[in-house]
C-alpha cells in the first residue's frame, strides 16, 4: 500500500500531534561541519519551528539517533579526516574522533530533549514483515521498522528520504519526488 504525502510547506500542525523525525531531518536541523549545505534544510527547519510551536509533539526512535550519530561522524570523517585515517575504524580510535563524538554528543541531547522517546517494545515490532521487505530489495530494514512503528502508534513520519513510499503510512515532507509518487 502506498503511502500518503503532505507537503510541510502548507501542512498544519496540530496540537498533540505525534511526528517521528527521520535521521534526514535531524542532519537538516543540526549539521555535522564538515556537511555541505542542504538545500532542503531551511525547509525543514521552518516546518520543525512550525510543528513545536503549534505543540505538536517530535518522536524520537533510539534507532533514529544511533544513525544520526553515525552518520554524523562518518560525515566529519569523510570531509576532514579520511586523508589521515584512511578507515573509519582509526579514526573512530583516534584522539581526532574524541572531538568530533564530543560535537555529536551535544546535538544527540537537543534532539532528546525536543522528543518523546516512543513506547513501542522491540517485541511488538514485526521484525518477519521487516526482513521479508527488506529480502525484497524494495526497503531498507531500518525503514521498515520505522513504517512499522508509525503504523503501531499512529504517528506520522517526517522525513526527506524518497524511498518512503509504500508502507500505509502518512509522510510529510518537502521532497518534491516523495509528494509525487505519494500523491
Amino acid at each position: 500500500m502506498n503511502n500518503k504525502a503532505y507537503d510541510l510547506a502548507s501542512y498544519s500542525f496540530a496540537s498533540g500531534e505525534q511526528i517521528l523525525v527521520d535521521t534526514n531531518i535531524w542532519l537538516y536541523l543540526f549539521p555535522a561541519p564538515g556537511n555541505p549545505h542542504q538545500p532542503f534544510a531551511q525547509k525543514y527547519s521552518t516546518a520543525f519551528s512550525r510543528l513545536i510551536s503549534a505543540k505538536a509533539q517530535p518522536v524520537l526512535d533510539p534507532m533514529v539517533l544511533s544513525e544520526y550519530l553515525n552518520r554524523y561522524c562518518r560525515i566529519e570523517w569523510e570531509g576532514n579526516f579520511k586523508a589521515q585515517y584512511p578507515r573509519f575504524k582509526q579514526f573512530r580510535q583516534s584522539v581526532d574522533f574524541h572531538a568530533v563524538a564530543s560535537a555529536s554528543q551535544i546535538f544527540a541531547g537537543r534532539i532528546v530533549n525536543f522528543c518523546q522517546i516512543h513506547s513501542v517494545s522491540p517485541d511488538e515490532l514485526d521484525l518477519n514483515q521487516a526482513l521479508a521487505d527488506f529480502v525484497s530489495g524494495q526497503v531498507d530494514f531500518n525503514d521498515a521498522l520505522l513504517v512499522d512503528l508509525c503504523k503501531k502508534r499512529n504517528l506520522k513520519l517526517m522525513t526527506n528520504d524518497a524511498d518512503f513510499q509504500v508502507g500505509g503510512i502518512e509522510v510529510l515532507t518537502t521532497n518534491p519526488r516523495l509528494l509525487r509518487a505519494c500523491s
